[in-house]
């Protein structure tokens, strides 16, 4: 009961300090952080549709299957609609919270996995607060990036122990934890498949443990079968093949997959990679010790799927960075202060071991000023996204302009400067004025045309002419067959506004008419 009140204890402390951390920018932010607008709209088709599966959603008027897996729709629009709490306001607050609880769930797997309680408490404190873990699960987009994660935590802890104990008990489980990753984000259920695999190949490859697998995927297959047996009903296989495909093109290649492997960048962290640090020691250290397990899975998730990789490696990386502290780090000041070293050993007492995992005066301080630093880098982690990423009421105030004050067919392009993947005027134009956005490539994924990374390049080259004059943007419409009644441009970039070349030129041209114009935005129409 002693351990048990401990490891909740900490648990319970780490997920409040980590919830703060993740809420703090959401509820000081006047909009859901960065992204969100294409899964804002499909919520809203939800709705509109009685809860019924719409063949196609209305997001700017591009004819985009409805093919993402919905349960975090149906789960957001049902909580909108019964407890008449504005959809935005949920979007912006819940998908932190959601990410809150990732935290214990990440304890629960990590238990299972490392060789001590020690070693997970320790873990859990890289995971609570690397910025990778939770900065895009926080953003409007996090409704299912933040789901997604935490059913893969529980599904991956539950395949784990599916192939570990190797018991059928495990199974019912693993069947509705599976089914709710599927059913709610595609890159999560794609890292628990590899994972689920990875973990019966290291632990059982028995054909027992076969047979237990091809039980739970056969259940999980039939519980989703409603959702993708409707989408292939409608549109064959093509959203699935359209979205793997996108997924590539929005990938590495191998060679600079293992350049970046080597500069082990991937936690977002803003200063110092403290975490990243911990986490080699930990990956030598258990390679020192000839204990594969963890490296061979964190190169798994690293290969085989890149895109969304980087989210779901933190689960191994802060694996690493506990082990790290607890056989090397914290042995090592233990040593300067000639203090007993910790056990490399599996503590079995659960009645001391945390006064065993945290003796010693300098492991205490050096913990602390862990948490401290890791803590605080994790809130300018999140008041960043609010203060680069995210719409203001400046924008919003533009958007209702617009929506107010221009022809329902209106054409717009759309010239912010951001990237084509992580521009939130350009995603949440199309949600919020109902107006067509020529260049906007969110949603495209689940279009199989061949012409993904067509649209994504085009959207660079449309940006690169917010510091050029109109004939760019002439050949820019001539060359890609697009043409456009209206000009919206962004001159805020962060905290910095400026007049972009474009802006100037249209200003002083009888060809276009500024028919909006803040200090932050601009918009002309064509004469």
């Amino acid at each position: 009961m002693k351990t048990d009140r401990a490891s909740f204890t900490l648990v319970f402390f780490l997920t409040l300090v980590g919830l703060s951390v993740r809420i703090s920018s959401p509820l000081s932010a006047s909009f859901p952080l960065n992204d969100g607008g294409l899964f804002y709209k499909m919520i809203l088709d939800l709705q509109a549709n009685h809860f019924a599966l719409p063949s196609y959603t209305s997001y700017n008027n591009a004819a985009i299957p409805f093919a993402y897996p919905p349960l975090a729709f149906y789960l957001y629009g049902w909580i909108s609609s019964i407890g008449h709490i504005p959809l935005l306001k949920l979007m912006q607050i819940l998908p932190a919270v959601v990410s809150a609880l990732t935290i214990p769930a990440f304890y629960l797997l990590a238990k299972e996995i490392l060789d001590s309680k020690t070693q997970a408490a320790l873990a859990l404190l890289a995971f609570a607060f690397v910025p990778r873990a939770f900065d895009w699960l926080i953003m409007g987009g996090g409704v299912t990036r933040s789901l997604g994660l935490l059913f893969a935590l529980l599904a991956m802890r539950q395949a784990y122990l599916l192939f570990s104990i190797k018991s059928d008990r495990a199974i019912p489980a693993m069947i509705l934890l599976g089914a709710l990753v599927v059913y709610t984000h595609p890159e999560a259920a794609t890292h628990a498949v590899i994972s689920a695999i990875f973990f019966y190949l290291w632990k059982d490859r028995s054909i027992k443990g076969l047979s237990r697998a091809m039980i739970a995927a056969r259940g999980i297959l039939l519980i989703t079968a409603p959702w993708w047996l409707t989408i292939v009903t409608r549109h064959g296989l093509d959203p699935f093949l359209a979205s793997i495909s996108a997924a590539k093109q929005n990938s590495y290649n191998i060679l600079v997959g293992i350049l970046i492997l080597f500069r082990f960048d991937f936690t977002d962290e803003p200063s110092l990679t403290l975490v990243a640090v911990l986490a080699i020691i930990g990956l030598f250290t258990l390679l020192s010790r000839r204990k594969f397990f963890i490296v061979f899975w964190f190169l798994l998730m690293h290969t085989l799927e890149p895109r969304g990789g980087s989210l779901f490696m933190m689960i191994p990386m802060a694996m690493f960075a506990g082990v790290g502290l607890d056989q090397t780090v914290l042995p090592g000041l233990r040593e300067l202060n000639r203090e007993p070293l910790q056990s490399l050993k599996k503590i079995t007492n659960d009645e001391d071991w945390t006064s065993r995992a945290f003796e010693g005066r300098y492991v205490k301080i050096f913990l602390v000023v862990l948490f401290i630093y890791t803590s605080l880098f994790a809130f300018q982690t999140a008041a960043k996204i609010k203060q680069h990423s995210t719409l203001t009421k400046v924008d919003l105030a533009a958007f209702k302009w617009v929506k107010e004050n221009t022809p329902p067919n209106s054409q717009f392009v759309l010239l912010t400067q951001g990237l084509s993947l992580n521009d939130s005027s350009s995603e949440w134009f199309p949600a919020i004025t109902e107006r067509k956005s020529i260049a906007t490539v969110f949603g495209y994924e689940w279009i199989n045309d061949g012409n993904f990374s067509v649209r994504l390049d085009t959207y660079q080259k449309l940006q690169e002419c917010a510091v050029q004059d109109i004939t760019c943007l002439n050949r820019w419409a001539q060359e890609t067959g697009r043409d456009f009644s209206h000009i919206y441009i962004r001159k805020t970039q962060g905290a910095i506004t400026s007049q972009t070349s474009l802006s100037v030129y249209l200003s002083n041209s009888p060809e276009f008419e500024n028919i909006y114009e803040t200090a932050d935005v601009v918009v002309f129409s064509k004469r």
